[in-house]
């Protein structure tokens, strides 16, 4: 279930990766291109970055991160142990964030 939830995400336009990352930074799963690294380290100083600069202000929890630019990326904190990050050029990330609300349930709940 859990695979064929990320292949939804990795369908949609513009994603190339589309990856499920524990809380201490590890890559549970991921779909994306044959042959290309998934870019977790990215996803994890990212949100370290958010995290860091939220708690430094006073601004509460971090629940999602978007970066646009040429690439793209986006990143969800679906449970306190499950984070999703999809990344890539071109798209929605609207369609991206209504994708993953969808699916959330099923990618904040998979077995450690």
């Amino acid at each position: 279930m859990l695979q064929r939830a990320l292949a939804g995400l990795y369908r949609l336009e513009g994603v190339q990766q589309a990856m499920l990352i524990d809380d201490s930074g590890q890559i549970l799963a991921s779909v994306g291109e044959e042959g290309t690294i998934p870019p977790v380290q990215h996803a994890v100083e990212v949100l370290s970055a958010a995290l860091e600069s939220a708690d430094a202000l006073g601004l509460g929890s971090i629940y999602e991160v978007w970066c646009e630019g040429e690439t793209r990326t986006m990143i969800d904190v679906a449970s306190p142990t499950r984070i999703v990050a999809l990344s890539g050029a071109g798209g929605r990330l609207a369609r991206w964030r209504h994708a993953l609300d969808r699916d959330r349930r099923i990618l904040a709940t998979t077995p450690q």
